[in-house]
Parts: structure tokens; C-alpha cells; sequence
């Protein structure tokens, strides 16, 4: 690859100095990524790094673009507080290109235990998207796939992933509870997943039904958008996100009617379930605290509880919780990064514990109508939640009495 026009590595530097900044944390340490592509790069590439800050998203695949050295070299220096814990991933701008193994593996992300100054050298082996490996399904049963579906309330479209249980064919009067999760797109399918990595719904839920863990259910999978900052959240943080009311609205008024209309549901708020990860799980509990008449089952993992200076947190402190619900609620030990004064921040696992005595201040109750859990170790990502979810599961949707 020869060396294009465009923006150059002094320029990139400073950019990504100015986008670290606009974290809000205190800037002290300075890394420098030289990064080389494999020689399958197609010219005129760009090449981005994805990472776990808020100012790159979190998670964009377009995070931040390197500067292009020319001969296959790229290159930018961006700042982290002192000792984060980074963890990043390089794309050519989407999650279909993000980079993979020598023989087109999954990686895991890349990570920067305690950053400090220095200069991390990476030599990228493959891009997603040029491997055999990209195009294998990993869907197991019976999987629905309702493309652009469009929506007036937020004037935009996505697809609708529809999983049906074992044995909805074979029994036509039997209805089914349902579970609506956000970011539809990582749940079932490895090629369709954030860095090729799903949540295994289908594998679990089919598995679980067989063995009569849990109650047959319909989940409804609903992808996001490039809007899924302000989709999943009712206040800004800073500049961004607070469109969660209408994103709650869509899937009221647009996407249930139509899976109650098309599928064989339980559409009564009891057996309807809502849940996500991350800005999520603030989705996930926003929308059972707003339409209790729809929502009694909730599942929040991993969440941003830090959001719009804590809004689900003051939300759920301040606020009844919806007559019947119940809620799974979860996080990582390993996604802590220390506590809210170390660099601004936050103590993720202090706010977990504040959700959950705020719930339980209210009535809810461990093992019967909360369920409370620290999973030593996980991070911030697909591996733990697809790892946690039968463990949700099994909370939400215990398995019927004989019929």
C-alpha cells in the first residue's frame, strides 16, 4: 500500500489528544499506536481503532481514524487517565472489517492493563471480511428475519430478529411469553456480531427448553442503529443520548403490535420481557419503569449505570417499581476501574450495589423477585453475557407447571 492523501499522523495525534479530553477524565498518560495491516489491505484503506472510552463510542467500529504512514504503517497517540484499563480493537471503519487472527480467528480485544506513557507497536494479521470464516452461519433452530423494518416514531428502519422455541410448529394453539433484547444484531449470529462475537441465544434457549429449565419463549431481537447512544438513553451525557422515550414508544406501539399480530404471544405485561447490556440495561429498566403496562420482566447486565450523572440510578431510588416486576440485574468485577475519585472514575461494582439496595428498599426481593449478581473476573463484553444469560434465563422465565 503506498501512502494516500489525507489526514497524516501529527494531525491524527492531535485529534485524538482533543477526543480523549472530551472524556471528561484526567489526562496523564500519552500511548502512541504503530500499527501494521496485512498486505490484503485494499488500497486506500482506512484504518480506525475502536475502544471501551466514551469519547469512541463506546465501541464505534469508526471510532478514530489512524494517521496513513504510507507502505502499510499507521499511526496515532491518544490520552487515557493515568492506569485505565484500556481495551481496544482496529477496523477499516465497521464491525464486517474489524481485524482478525492468522487464520481468520476471533481475538480477543486487545488490551492496556494501567496505562502509562509508551508506544504500543500491533501488526494486524486478517480483516473480517476477507476470510472464508465470515460467511458460516451459526444460527441453531428456527430464526425469523424481518428486514428493514421501518418506524415513524423514529423515522428510521432496522431488522427484527424473531427466535421461535422448539416445537412452535408442531403445537398451533400454544402461545408463548416474549423477550424483547436490545442490539439484535449480536445475539444469534457470529457474522452478524460485534467483533464476531454473539450472545448465543438461540443455542442457549433451544437447549434449555429441550432439558425443561426454562419455559419456552419467543425472543425478538432489535437491532440498533448508528443512533443507539440516543436510542437507549432518556437523558444526554454531555452532548449525547436521550431519546430513550421514543425508542420505548417504537417498540410499544410499532414492534410488539407486530410480533403480537405475526407470532402466537402471551401479550399481557407478565409474560413480556425486555433486556440489554450496557446503555442496554438503562434501556431495558427505563422502559419497564415508563410502561409498566407492558413490562414485568427485566434483564439490565453490565449497565452504564453512570449515565446522564446516574439517571436509572435516581429513577429507581426515587420511584415505585412496576406492580409484578421482576429484575435480573448484573456486572463484572473485572469491569470496574476504580472509584469516583481516581480520575473521575466511576465505581461500577458501588453503583451495581446501589441499584440493587435502592430495589430492594422498594419491596424486591433476592431470589424471589431480584436476582443480584457479581461475576468475578468478567469483563465488559459478549463472552460474559452470553455466560450470564442462563443464569437470566432461568430467573425470568422459570419453566411452567405439567400441562
Amino acid at each position: 500500500m503506498g501512502r494516500r492523501p489525507g489526514t497524516g499522523f501529527r494531525e491524527a495525534c492531535v485529534a485524538f489528544a482533543l477526543l480523549a479530553l472530551s472524556a471528561g477524565g484526567a489526562v496523564a498518560a500519552t500511548v502512541t499506536f504503530r500499527v501494521a495491516v496485512p498486505p490484503t489491505t485494499p488500497p486506500g484503506a482506512r484504518v480506525f481503532v475502536s475502544g471501551n472510552i466514551e469519547a469512541l463510542g463506546p465501541w464505534n467500529p469508526a471510532g478514530m481514524e489512524l494517521g496513513n504512514l504510507g507502505d502499510g504503517q499507521f499511526a496515532a497517540t491518544l490520552t487515557l487517565p493515568d492506569g485505565y484499563d484500556f481495551e481496544y480493537k482496529f477496523t477499516r471503519g465497521s464491525w464486517e472489517t474489524v481485524e482478525k487472527g492468522p487464520d481468520f480467528e476471533e481475538i480477543p480485544n486487545r488490551r492496556i492493563d494501567g496505562a502509562r506513557d509508551g508506544t504500543v507497536s500491533v501488526a494486524i494479521a486478517n480483516w473480517r471480511d476477507q476470510g472464508e470464516s465470515s460467511g458460516a452461519p451459526t444460527v441453531v433452530g428456527d430464526l425469523r428475519v424481518h428486514a428493514d423494518f421501518a418506524s415513524r416514531v423514529l423515522v428510521n428502519s432496522r431488522t427484527l430478529y424473531v427466535f421461535l422455541p422448539p416445537g412452535y410448529d408442531a403445537d398451533p394453539e400454544r402461545r408463548y411469553p416474549v423477550l424483547y433484547m436490545h442490539d439484535g444484531q449480536n445475539l444469534f449470529d457470529a457474522r452478524t456480531a460485534f467483533i464476531g462475537v454473539e450472545w448465543q441465544v438461540d443455542e442457549t434457549v433451544t437447549r434449555m427448553v429441550m432439558a425443561g429449565e426454562i419455559a419456552p419463549l419467543i425472543v425478538v431481537g432489535v437491532c440498533n442503529t448508528g443512533q443507539r447512544a440516543f436510542e437507549y438513553t432518556p437523558v444526554p451525557d454531555g452532548s449525547v443520548g436521550g431519546g430513550a422515550a421514543r425508542y420505548v414508544e417504537f417498540l410499544v406501539t410499532e414492534v410488539k403490535p407486530f410480533i403480537d399480530a405475526t407470532y402466537r404471544t402471551l401479550p399481557d405485561p407478565e409474560h413480556t420481557g425486555v433486556m440489554g447490556s450496557s446503555l442496554g440495561g438503562i434501556a431495558s429498566l427505563f422502559a419497564a419503569w415508563s410502561r409498566p403496562n407492558v413490562f414485568r420482566l427485566v434483564g439490565a447486565m453490565s449497565t452504564s449505570y453512570h449515565w446522564g450523572d446516574g439517571y436509572v440510578l435516581s429513577l429507581v431510588s426515587s420511584s415505585d417499581p412496576p406492580p409484578g416486576v421482576r429484575v435480573w440485574i448484573d456486572m463484572g468485577t473485572a469491569e470496574d476501574h476504580g472509584d469516583a475519585d481516581r480520575n473521575g472514575v466511576p465505581d461500577l461494582i458501588d453503583e451495581h450495589r446501589r441499584i440493587r439496595d435502592a430495589l430492594m428498599a422498594h419491596g424486591l426481593w433476592p431470589g424471589a423477585t431480584l436476582e443480584y449478581v457479581e461475576d468475578d473476573n468478567a469483563r465488559h463484553d459478549e463472552r460474559a453475557w452470553a455466560a450470564r444469560l442462563p443464569g437470566a434465563l432461568r430467573f425470568l422465565f422459570p419453566p411452567e407447571a405439567p400441562r
